[in-house]
């Protein structure tokens, strides 16, 4: 059996959830360990977005995540049996899930960094100046003067850079929406 959108399923994170969506999953770099290896720009699975209805006790509970989609499960019958009875005698908390707006936590890449305050000034003033979507290589074109300041911890501040594991380019670069400087 086939699992599909809309379907009710258990995952690596506790509870019932319902798959929302699937986005391919490429890899953003070679890889080769043992008997698996891929190139860059593979598609070497699917990312699931989830809605969670539930917790393993029937709770009811709304929450999202996304996962690879090899950690799905397909509901027994007696659970889906529950979910679709529970939903019957609680058509709010039905409406409510139904139309619970998406919230996905972003996926953070570090850079660890030296700056001096002025210097965090500068690069803060660069970061402002970014357009909505950029790639790693598009930000340190605009911040080549503080590629200097990466080093190993301990260091005085990190880059966090914020994106989706599927938001990426034709060249299989991840596309940022997000940097900020954090002081350590």
């Amino acid at each position: 059996m086939a699992i599909k959108i809309g379907d009710f399923v258990t995952s690596c994170e506790a509870g019932y959830w319902q798959l929302i969506d699937i986005k391919p999953k490429i890899a953003d770099e070679d890889y080769s360990c043992g008997t698996v290896k891929w190139k860059k720009g593979d598609v070497i699975g699917q990312w699931v977005i989830l809605k969670k209805a539930f917790t393993p006790k029937m709770k009811p509970r709304i929450d999202f995540s996304y996962v690879d989609a090899s950690w799905l499960k397909p509901l027994s019958q007696d659970v889906l049996t529950g979910i679709q009875a529970y939903f019957t005698e609680n058509p709010d908390f039905k409406y409510k899930f139904e139309n619970a707006e998406i919230k996905l936590r972003p996926v953070i890449t570090n850079c660890w960094i030296n700056l001096t305050e002025s210097e965090v000034v500068e690069l803060q003033a660069i970061i402002e100046k970014l357009p909505a979507q950029f790639t790693i290589d598009e930000f340190w074109k605009k911040a080549r003067k503080f590629k200097k300041n990466i080093v190993s911890p301990p260091t005085s501040h990190l880059l966090n850079f914020t994106t989706y594991p599927w938001n990426m380019d034709k060249k299989a670069n991840l596309i940022y929406f997000g940097c900020e400087i954090t002081t350590l």
